[in-house]
């Protein structure tokens, strides 16, 4: 996929974080110019239990939140896309959660955590706006942890497939429902709690199913939304309004 450079004007992110105040906007524009970052795929720019001294806010390119066991198996908590900010703090403030990972080659702005929280506090639509992405963040936590407890492998993928077509399109990233997700099946799973050869078995039999089709890594086509939004156990606008935080 393409993806177009920062501009605090032209670009889509720019435009959702304009909290309609020119001081504010110029504050904005200045974390990300003193910020800004140019990562290469699986790059790695938090580890867990160490010092979490950035929030990360990408422009282009997806980013992963993960968990890792012991044995070195992955859970993918979160991705996040362009104009989201995740901090990934523990309640302590000191501590990372998560490990924090580039998806794809991302542009991302890697802001101090003192300076954006400054800068919260300073302008108000600006706190606000990450109030309702915080809790975006727990509605859609919330529907995939119930289908990871409770959902078939069918159910689990056909949600995560709508969740990432959801939260992709206010970008600009999804057109006729068709959609790049830069992920491999391994990381797929990683997301919806199954193995990579389970993740290829269900996609194909939607595939055969005339649901989707799918390309690489992965482009999706949804060819019957009202099928997939069935097999997630969704109803489209409801998830929507739920889990896409307003920009105003």
């Amino acid at each position: 996929m393409e993806h177009a450079p920062w501009s605090k004007n032209g670009h889509p992110v720019a435009a959702y974080w304009n909290m309609g105040c020119p001081n504010a906007n110029a504050a904005f524009a200045e974390l990300i110019r003193v910020s800004r970052r140019d990562m290469r795929a699986r790059c790695v720019m938090q580890l867990a239990s160490e010092r979490a001294r950035h929030v990360f806010l990408p422009f282009a390119g997806w980013l992963v939140a993960a968990k890792v066991d012991p044995d070195g198996a992955r859970q993918i908590v979160d991705f996040v896309l362009p104009g989201d900010v995740f901090d990934p703090a523990t309640a302590s403030t000191a501590i990372a959660a998560v490990d924090v990972a580039a998806v794809d080659n991302v542009q991302l702005a890697m802001i101090p955590r003192k300076a954006w929280h400054g800068y919260l506090e300073t302008h108000h639509a600006a706190w606000a706006l990450s109030v309702r992405q915080t809790a975006a963040g727990y509605g859609r936590m919330a529907e995939r942890m119930l289908r990871l407890g409770k959902s078939s492998a069918e159910t689990r993928i056909a949600y995560a497939i709508c969740e990432l077509c959801l939260r992709a399109d206010p970008f600009g990233l999804v057109a006729d429902r068709a959609f790049h997700l830069p992920l491999t099946q391994q990381v797929l799973g990683e997301y919806v709690g199954l193995s990579s050869v389970h993740v290829n078995r269900t996609i194909r039999a939607m595939a055969r199913a005339g649901v989707l089709d799918y390309h690489g890594q992965l482009e999706v086509i949804i060819h019957d939304l009202a099928a997939l939004a069935a097999m997630a156990q969704i109803d489209p606008a409801e998830l929507r309004a739920a889990i896409i935080p307003s920009p105003g």
